[in-house]
């Protein structure tokens, strides 16, 4: 798994910035694609969304921006740190935000920089079958909404859908509601991992009991060593709409912080059914070696009845094979001359572990369940 907190285990694309580099230096990280800004402009009740714009119309369509209407600029791609570089200055966003946006291993949290609001997200999916996360940052100012992310595919494509239905309050609202509609978005994300990870839990558990399979040791830990990752993402995350509440920007109307405490409720609901899941998988473990355990001890169950089977065979066969001389005595062992002896001892022995075997079955030991008691 790749944890983005982790600099041993980075994701694949991540930025090598290397120590003592100047604040504010801006690098493109490895294996990210070209950046595509698309641009959506709203307000008075309308909106229009434009793909794969160009600097010279993103910057045209800023400066054409009437009262009422703001834009939103989302980034997708961050392969060209100029160019990344030129959208930053246009909106006058920090040099040291703009770093943190460059490089993919940030924790979750939100830092105002004079007007402008920088907030950074992680974004939980699922690479062939490896958890990932996927940097989000969202800088909210006057106006505009600007959104970074490593990848091409967008993370935000559920906003572009919402417009696309006609949602009224957001064609209504100003910026501030749209930067919670894609917060909310975001933190919402985490909760299909989180009920894959539930389901999967749940599948272990099963596998334990039926006793399928060999150990399931590594399966467990790795199981909670992805929900200890995605844990302390989650944990982060929680903090952010809290830190967005106490935010007194002229810009954030009094009657968007609600939906910014529904956020809270969303991230703290995410980050309780990750400890459930952690105490889960430690449980797992419990029934694991408790499972080993009952394997076992059927096996020196079974063990210990051959074993005890076997006693009064050899106490048999130690007493025939003392070797006494019949003719110095008519005490020792005459059934040595006897012409059955050879096959009385056998009977001796096949009646002595038949008597061993039916006593364990009628213990319950073999065959069936213990006795009940009367």
């Amino acid at each position: 798994m790749k944890n983005p907190l982790d600099h041993r285990a980075q994701p694949a694309t991540h930025t090598e910035r290397k120590p003592g580099a100047a604040p504010g230096l801006l690098i493109a990280p490895e294996g990210s694609p070209a950046p595509r800004v698309d641009v959506l402009i709203s307000g008075d009740g309308k909106w229009s969304f434009e793909p794969s714009v160009s600097l010279q119309t993103l910057q045209e369509k800023k400066t054409s921006l009437q009262a009422g209407q703001w834009i939103w600029v989302d980034v997708n791609g961050l392969g060209d740190a100029h160019l990344i570089a030129e959208i930053g200055a246009m909106f006058h966003l920090h040099r040291l935000a703009m770093e943190d946006v460059m490089n993919l291993h940030q924790h979750p949290n939100t830092t105002n920089y004079d007007e402008v609001q920088f907030t950074v997200l992680q974004v939980p999916e699922f690479t062939d079958d490896e958890l990932d996360f996927e940097q989000v940052g969202l800088f909210l100012g006057p106006q505009f909404l600007i959104t970074f992310q490593a990848e091409s595919a967008s993370q935000l494509r559920g906003v572009i859908e919402r417009f696309e239905k006609g949602a009224p309050r957001l064609l209504q609202s100003q910026v501030d509601y749209l930067f919670y509609v894609a917060i909310d978005l975001l933190v919402d994300q985490g909760f299909p991992i989180l009920d894959h990870f539930d389901e999967y839990a749940e599948e272990l558990e099963g596998r334990l009991l039926a006793g399928e399979g060999g150990s399931k040791s590594n399966e467990i830990h790795h199981l909670r060593r992805e929900i200890m990752i995605f844990r302390r993402i989650l944990l982060g995350q929680s903090l952010v709409p809290d830190q967005l509440i106490r935010l007194s920007q002229d810009w954030l109307a009094h009657d968007t912080l609600p939906y910014f405490r529904d956020v809270k409720d969303h991230a703290l609901r995410a980050l309780t059914m990750a400890d459930q899941l952690r105490d889960a998988s430690t449980a797992l473990f419990d029934l694991q070696r408790a499972v080993s355990g009952d394997r076992l001890n059927e096996v020196l169950k079974v063990l210990t009845i051959i074993s005890t089977v076997f006693i009064p065979l050899t106490f048999i066969a130690g007493i025939y094979g003392m070797n006494f001389n019949p003719e110095a005595s008519h005490l020792n062992m005459p059934e040595l001359k006897w012409k059955y002896g050879y096959v009385y001892v056998w009977i001796l022995m096949f009646c002595s572990g038949g008597a061993m075997l039916g006593l364990f079955w009628h213990l319950g030991w073999i065959g069936r369940g213990p006795r009940k008691p009367k």
